[in-house]
């Protein structure tokens, strides 16, 4: 099963319809996190419930989790539906989340009506290399990005954007300037964007955080609060759900957001002139309900 490649399509049109339609959800998530004997942090987990509401019917119940450790940079994922207390289906669903969270940075881009012209992905691993081919299935004509890594990645992540068509140029150093589009698709252990350097981000472009580690955000809290940022959550849970969107919330930074719900279902976009957008991905159970639902039609 985890070996399925789901349609990207499809998949963006149900992670669209499901949050949309998140009213008819009710979930709740819980992040363990762990360190080792010197403090330090060693790994995490996520535990994610959502009730799917059905009138006259008992609620399908979707189940997530998975653990994250720093030692291997390595996690897993596993999925289940139950039924009237009953498992109907469960899968190890690894590959699909990363699909499913390259989806999303797609799903973001085209309810703001944002086509990258000059891309920077931050991070050179299996989710940069995810979110490269949905780049180019959303932008047929995309031929070249720029990516940082911690080093050069031309056996692997080079050669995997060649297969797909698309030229990648190593910047040994982290420069924000001249992009339109940044995505941050990192396990980074310090911030990444500040504000000593969110200001060379040139005006109109965004940026997209996937953050794919709970210890450290790659946005400084207070980069969200600026007058010139626009700030885009993929649902309300991503306000208090990892401890640097708690930190930026206590310090009143999260006070004007857009939720990604309200521009599907016709609430206007922020207004992108002048300003540096970003999106906040933190990976919502509507992402995990559309992928559960395709692999258990998969099977079927």
């Amino acid at each position: 099963m985890s070996e399925i490649i789901l349609d990207k399509d499809t998949l963006m049109a149900n992670i669209r319809g499901q949050i949309a339609n998140s009213k008819n959800l009710k979930y709740q998530r819980a992040l363990l996190e762990f360190v080792d004997n010197d403090g330090d942090f060693l790994g995490d987990n996520v535990f994610e419930t959502s009730f799917l509401l059905r009138d006259g019917q008992t609620p399908l119940i979707y189940e997530v989790s998975g653990p994250y450790d720093t030692v291997s940079n390595e996690y897993a994922t596993v999925g289940r539906i139950y039924d009237s207390g009953k498992r109907i289906f469960e899968c190890d669903m690894k590959d699909q989340i990363q699909q499913r969270t390259a989806a999303m940075v797609i799903v973001f881009l085209d309810a703001i009506g944002h086509a990258p012209e000059k891309t920077l992905l931050v991070g050179a691993g299996k989710l940069a290399t995810e979110t490269v081919r949905y780049l180019k299935h959303y932008l047929p004509g995309l031929a070249a990005i720029d990516y940082h890594a911690r080093t050069q990645r031309a056996d692997t992540f080079e050669v995997a954007c060649q297969e797909n068509g698309v030229r990648a140029a190593y910047q040994p150093s982290l420069a924000l300037a001249g992009y339109d589009t940044i995505i941050m698709v990192t396990n980074t252990a310090k911030c990444l964007i500040d504000t000593g350097n969110v200001d060379s981000v040139q005006s109109g472009a965004v940026i997209a955080s996937l953050c794919t580690t709970s210890q450290v955000g790659e946005i400084a809290g207070e980069v969200y609060g600026r007058d010139n940022v626009n700030v885009l959550f993929d649902y309300d849970l991503t306000r208090t759900f990892t401890p640097d969107m708690r930190a930026a919330d206590e310090g009143g930074y999260l006070k004007d957001v857009t939720f990604l719900a309200d521009v599907l279902n016709g609430a206007p976009a922020p207004d992108m002139s002048g300003k540096t957008t970003i999106l906040r991905i933190t990976g919502t159970p509507m992402q995990n309900v559309a992928v559960l639902d395709m692999m258990r039609a998969a099977k079927n």
